[in-house]
């Protein structure tokens, strides 16, 4: 009888735990606030964050060409990448880590080029970033979780069409656009309440 009831109880705290999968850039990372304040340093042009509003870095918001003359500026900021000194978002961390204690599981999902990947694994530590798991990876939806959390408009697209039967959040970024199947986060402390109520 007391094995039983032990069962039952481990049962129940594991189906309370989730696997949350997490975005980094735009999501945990102010990306946006850091290669603005670079480029205002290097170039002289000040981009206000209400300014971008689509998915894309080069013209007209910026000098650059192409999105490739961008990357190939954003690899080497001093001897960085613009990876490596971004700010986190408020209350990220402080979430992550509260979840993270209540035993869920914090996937880090990240579609950084592989030139970023040593100094993102370092901002991971820097920053104490509660995860266990990461995933450099472009098809996130592969890596199997309860929920998703990501602001990159494709990247929210994939999701629902792919996995559709999981939570999916859309954390809301003047450069993407409400999509049907999402369900949209505005800041960290909306985020445990938004998984209390889709049970899962």
């Amino acid at each position: 009888m007391v094995i039983s009831l032990l069962s039952i109880m481990h049962y129940t705290i594991k189906l309370s735990q989730m696997r949350i999968g997490v975005d980094l850039d735009g999501v945990v990372a102010n990306f946006t606030k850091g290669w603005t304040e670079q480029y205002k340093i290097e170039f002289g042009k000040e981009i206000p964050e209400s300014d971008i509003t689509n998915w894309g870095l080069s013209k007209p918001l910026t000098h650059f060409n192409t999105e490739l003359d961008f990357w190939n500026w954003a690899k080497d900021i001093n001897g960085s990448s613009i990876f490596r000194n971004l700010e986190t978002y408020e209350n990220s961390v402080k979430v992550l880590t509260e979840l993270s204690k209540e035993g869920h599981e914090v996937v880090i999902l990240s579609s950084k080029p592989w030139w970023s990947i040593h100094d993102t694994l370092m901002w991971l530590g820097e920053n104490k970033i509660p995860s266990r798991e990461i995933h450099f990876i472009e098809d996130k939806w592969k890596v199997e979780c309860d929920a998703y959390i990501d602001d990159a408009p494709h990247q929210i697209e994939n999701y629902v069409r792919e996995v559709p039967d999981k939570l999916i959040l859309r954390f809301v970024r003047e450069y993407n656009r409400p999509v049907k199947g999402a369900v949209d986060i505005n800041n960290w402390m909306e985020l445990t309440s938004l998984l209390e109520e889709h049970n899962l």
